[in-house]
């Protein structure tokens, strides 16, 4: 059995794009700049790509920290300036739609490169 092992990073990878896409579009629907949030944003941006990078050692322990980071950032850039949720609240949801239902993936991953270790 061949295992995907860029599946969990290029799941990241896309979240770590829609994240960069919410900011846009809150950016758009915004009449005010906000420097709190963008910086927020460019940490989730970089962790994101963190994950990514060792998304194809260990997927599980990537995914779920990307996951966990990203509802702690998003909880920040919402108390920071909760305006800005608003426009991009969609892409928000579907970023951690996404990531959930992509935690079997990875465990299964996970399991499958464990297995070809001790082989």
């Amino acid at each position: 059995m061949e295992i995907n092992t860029n599946k969990i990073r290029n799941v990241l990878l896309d979240a770590m794009c829609l994240i960069i896409i919410a900011e846009i579009i809150s950016l758009l629907a915004n009449s005010q700049f906000s420097w709190e949030v963008t910086i927020v944003t460019m940490i989730a941006v970089v962790l994101f790509a963190i994950f990514a990078m060792l998304a194809k050692k260990a997927p599980y322990p990537s995914l779920l920290s990307a996951l966990v980071v990203f509802i702690i950032l998003s909880i920040i850039s919402a108390a920071i300036k909760p305006t800005y949720l608003g426009g991009s609240i969609i892409v928000k949801i579907f970023i951690l739609i996404y990531l959930v239902r992509s935690i079997h993936d990875a465990r299964e991953m996970s399991q499958a490169l464990k297995k070809r270790s001790a082989a």
